[in-house]
Formats: structure tokens, C-alpha cells, sequence
């Protein structure tokens, strides 16, 4: 009979499985480590945020071309009845019955009717009570022509459309100035078919530019 095994040798063989069992543990986590993905670094987090520039100057951009495209505000340049003057020779014949009747019409002219220039258009307000109005954009008159009244204090001026019609201002007051402030809203051809030529110290020295 041979000899039997001791008591080391069986703590041997029983430590052996535990060790691999430990080492395949710590092989287990290691890889579960390995899988976890690294923190992003700092050149990482600049190129994911690389495409969004082009985004920030579209708005930009968007915006700035919204804020050129907004219209200009209208202004009013002159608003008021026609020119004392054409009362003058009316008034003169009201000594006899039929200069009443010009007179008495010159009058209603003088409480009803208004001009009204601004820079986009021209509005005349007419009739019995005041309760007609005309109003045509510059873009829409063809041809101006003009006479001067009283020694060019008013004017009368007729005006062309692109539709041929036509359409009157009689007594414009200071006439000079609102004449030329007129044509410098009008398009150039309109400019040059009406031959154009300043008449006021302002037009000739060009303060009366065209609007945007």
C-alpha cells in the first residue's frame, strides 16, 4: 500500500481553482474598463462644435438683410391749401354780380381743398367738403408741365400719367421749392421727358435728393 497524500498537497489542489477563478474576475473588469469610452477632450468638444459658426452668421446675415430691407418711414414735405393769390383777382371783381360767383368758388377752394407732398406721394383733397381724394405715386407720372401764376409766388401744373390720364394742381404756393422737391421724387425719365430744370436755390444746389 502506498503511501497516502498529506494535508498540503490536498490544499494545493483545492487553492488552484480559486486563483483562476480570481484571475478570470480580474480579466473580466479589466475588459469592462477597457469598453468604457475615454472622456471627450477638449479638441474633440471644438470639432463637434466646428459646424455650428455657419449657422450663427446665417442669422446674422438674415438679419442684417431684413433690417436693409425695411421701408423708409413717410414723411410729409408740405401740406396746405392752394395760394392766396388766386382769390386776388376775384376779389377784384366782386364789385360786379358775375365776379361773385369765380369769388365765392375761390373761397370754397381755399377751405376744401389741400395738397399734401411726401416722399412716396402726392395727395389732393377736393370738392364739396373736402370729400375727394386723389393720391398717385411718383413712379406713375410720365410728364410734368407748369405755369407760373402771380409772378411765380404759385403755379399750375399738369401732370401726365403712365396710364394717360391727366391730372391738375392749380395755385401750388411756394412753387419753386415744391416743384422741385417733385421732380427729384419722379423717375428719370420722367426727369428728362419733362426737361427738367431747378427753379428754387435748393434745387439748384441739391438738397432735394430722391428717396430710397
Amino acid at each position: 500500500v502506498g503511501p497516502l497524500p498529506s494535508r498540503d498537497c490536498d490544499r494545493c489542489d483545492m487553492s488552484a481553482p480559486r486563483g483562476s477563478v480570481l484571475v478570470a474576475a480580474l480579466a473580466v473588469l479589466g475588459g469592462a474598463s477597457a469598453l468604457r469610452a475615454p472622456p471627450p477632450s477638449a479638441l474633440s468638444r471644438s470639432v463637434r462644435l466646428a459646424p455650428r459658426a455657419p449657422r450663427i452668421s446665417a442669422l446674422m446675415s438674415t438679419k442684417s438683410k431684413a433690417d436693409a430691407e425695411k421701408p423708409v418711414p413717410e414723411t410729409v414735405f408740405f401740406e396746405g391749401p392752394p395760394s392766396w393769390t388766386e382769390l386776388v383777382v376775384p376779389g377784384l371783381s366782386i364789385i360786379t354780380v358775375l365776379g361773385l360767383v369765380p369769388f365765392a368758388a375761390a373761397v370754397s377752394r381755399q377751405a376744401w381743398t389741400r395738397y399734401k407732398l411726401t416722399n412716396r406721394r402726392i395727395s389732393i383733397q377736393s370738392g364739396w367738403g373736402g370729400n375727394d381724394l386723389v393720391e398717385v405715386v411718383y413712379r406713375d407720372i410720365a410728364e410734368v408741365k407748369f405755369i407760373y401764376r402771380f409772378g411765380g409766388v404759385a403755379g399750375d401744373m399738369v401732370m401726365e400719367l403712365t396710364d394717360g390720364a391727366k391730372l391738375e394742381v392749380r395755385s401750388m404756393p411756394d412753387f419753386a421749392r415744391n416743384y422741385d422737391y417733385i421732380m427729384s421724387c419722379v423717375t428719370p425719365a420722367c426727369r428728362e421727358r419733362s426737361q427738367y430744370k431747378p427753379l428754387s436755390e435748393e434745387g439748384k444746389a441739391g438738397k432735394f435728393a430722391p428717396p430710397s
